[in-house]
Parts: structure tokens; sequence; C-alpha cells
């Protein structure tokens, strides 16, 4: 889908499998138009701040795999402004977070994660969703939407 959307911008994009034991498939692009600087606090749009966490979401984000763990939704990444402004675009969809913290400074000094507020997981599956092969079933499972 992304290869799609990406030729139909003119922008050539190959994909290829990385490695040969791991189901694991890389898209790359040398797309102009692709800003990874871009702040999604000044998206002009509702509906582009919530593709922009669904995007978050399904490349940084995370769920348990396992069907009787405990359920948590999180947001992850080394840049702690970026984590810390997911958590305030959530907050301006009504989307409660906890705190941004580090899991475990002596693993990682610089990886920063953020939870969904549990009274929050059925608003986050609804409004933020996930096209996630793997991330988006669990949500709609767990969240019986």
């Amino acid at each position: 889908m992304l290869q799609q959307l990406l030729a139909e911008l003119g922008a050539k994009s190959w994909m290829y499998k990385e490695g040969k034991q791991r189901s694991v498939f890389v898209l790359e692009t040398c797309c102009p138009q692709l800003d990874f600087a871009c702040n999604g606090e000044h998206l002009e749009t509702r509906d582009e701040r919530i593709a922009y966490l669904q995007g978050f979401f399904d490349a940084e984000g995370g769920v348990p795999h396992g069907i009787h763990a405990r359920f948590y939704i999180q947001l992850v990444q080394k840049d702690r402004p970026k984590v810390e402004m997911l958590a305030r675009m959530l907050d301006t969809l009504s989307i409660k977070t906890g705190v941004v913290h580090n899991p475990s400074v002596r693993v990682d000094p610089e990886y920063w994660r953020v939870f969904v507020s549990t009274r929050s997981h059925a608003a986050f599956a609804q409004i933020i969703g996930s096209r996630h092969p793997v991330k988006g079933p669990i949500l709609q499972t767990r969240m019986k939407i």
C-alpha cells in the first residue's frame, strides 16, 4: 500500500525481505516529499493528526501479543520530545496517557515510553486504530471492535 501511495506521488520505491530467517520486509524510497522532521502538532486537521498518530503507533508502538497478557498500548522512541508531543496530541483527542518515562536507564538511557491510560484504550482503538497486520487485529480483538 505504501509503495502504491509513493508511486502516486511520483516517487520510486523498492521492497525486499531482510534476512533469510526473518519475516521482516523493508520498503526504501528516495521520495523528496517525505519530511522526517514533521511536527505532528502543526498538522492542520484532526484527521491529519489521527493519521500521524496511527502511523507512529504502527511503526513505533506496541501491544502485547499474548492473549492472556495484561493489555497495554505503548508508544516508544529514543526521541523524548517526540514522545512528549505524542502524549499531548493524544490528550487533544481526549485520549489520556501516563507519564513519559525511561523504563530502564541501565539498559538504554535514551529509550522513552508512554502508555495509553487503561480508561482510554477503547478510545485509542476507535479513534486512532491501526493498519498494522499484527497490531491491528490484536487491538480489535482485545477492544472487541
